[in-house]
């Protein structure tokens, strides 16, 4: 069992939660941003921030699963399933319920406060945010993951020997299969509600229906790719160059079917079923195209991609009460939109990641990988 650091993978993470806090503060300054969002800048909505909202919505979060899921089942084979809990507790369990019960409703009052109400966060917090406005804002994800782990350890307890690695290499029915069943879960359930809609489950899970399957595809897609030693020595890597080309199609063809359908006046089926065939080609042709892009020219640790990596997880944990006060600070200053996006960026990371780098970095539950 090969014990190298697969640093292409704590690449590809940082950068897409970096890429996440730009994706959040783009939100700020689209064009027909959701009516809920925290922080609407009215002043001069755009389509280009629209475009990329739309663009970068669909492989964030995929990436983000198939690394836990990859990450995932090594933990639990090379620990055993009491360990690998044990570390859960301190690194996700507990970050995941405070951040829940104590930062979400701070970050989800700013969806009044932003807007003059003058409802009080206590009376916000014992009224609304319990009830109809309830949400986990960024640490959703904890809890899905959370899930996600108890279904591995369930699957791990049935068929022991998915901790055994033994090499190989997918076929392409491999990737059509995964690509068919992601794009019909997607088409069934967006039959029957908006592919953006959230939903909370007895306050525990807060997901969206749509993409769940999705998410438990590419979570277990990432956990079979460890076991088939993927990006070891000899294993399969998803090749840069036939995924870039994938890539650069289906997200072509995403965003047209995106922006310019709705106009042709085609039937709301049809409508349903192009968005849930391009939706998941996309997910899918993103999600090897970076994997193989970053293994490629990003398989390696400096001083400064090690500090951004071992900051990763508490730029995650801190960006939206960063985020959010800052852009709202900005909506009443008068400046180009770009420039004033580009400012709220900047100061968002640069606070996250000193944050992270000499604030969380001395609680265990975000401690610095050892040297």
């Amino acid at each position: 069992m090969s014990t190298g650091r697969l640093y292409f993978l704590d690449n590809l993470k940082w950068f897409i939660i970096w890429l996440m806090v730009v994706f959040h503060g783009a939100m700020c300054y689209m064009a027909y941003a959701p009516d809920w969002w925290y922080v609407v800048d009215k002043a001069n909505p755009v389509l280009s921030a629209t475009l990329f909202v739309c663009w970068a919505d669909i492989f964030i979060m995929p990436v983000m699963f198939f690394i836990s899921g990859y990450f995932g089942l090594m933990s639990m084979a090379r620990h055993g399933i009491r360990l690998f809990w044990q570390k859960k507790v301190a690194r996700i369990i507990l970050p995941w319920l405070f951040g829940s019960i104590f930062i979400a409703p701070v970050v989800t009052y700013i969806i009044l406060a932003s807007r003059q109400s003058a409802m009080g966060f206590g009376e916000f917090y014992t009224t609304l945010f319990w009830g109809p406005l309830y949400e986990q804002a960024q640490y959703w994800y904890l809890g899905a993951l959370l899930a996600l782990y108890v279904l591995l350890m369930m699957a791990v307890r049935i068929f022991p020997r998915l901790c055994v690695q033994q090499a190989g290499k997918p076929g392409a029915g491999w990737f059509a299969v995964l690509f068919l069943l992601v794009s019909a879960s997607i088409g069934l359930i967006s039959s029957h509600m908006h592919p953006d809609t959230w939903r909370f489950f007895a306050y525990i899970l807060v997901l969206q229906p749509v993409r769940i399957p999705l998410y438990i595809m590419v979570f277990f897609a990432g956990a079979w790719a460890w076991r088939q030693k993927w990006f070891a020595d000899g294993g399969y890597v998803p090749g840069a160059g036939k995924w870039g080309a994938a890539f650069a199609l289906t997200g072509a063809v995403y965003l047209w079917q995106k922006f310019v359908l709705p106009v042709l006046g085609l039937s709301t089926g049809t409508m349903v079923w192009v968005n849930a065939v391009t939706m998941g080609a996309f997910a899918i042709s993103s999600l090897f195209f970076l994997l193989g892009l970053f293994y490629l020219y990003f398989n390696s640790a400096g001083r400064y991609l090690s500090a951004l990596g071992g900051t990763s997880y508490g730029v995650y944990y801190l960006h939206m009460p960063i985020l959010f006060p800052i852009a709202w600070a900005f909506v009443s200053v008068d400046m180009n939109v770009y420039l004033k996006y580009i400012c709220v960026c900047v100061l968002t990371l640069a606070v996250c990641y000193a944050g992270s780098r000499y604030g969380l970095s001395h609680i265990k539950s975000f401690a610095l990988p050892k040297k």
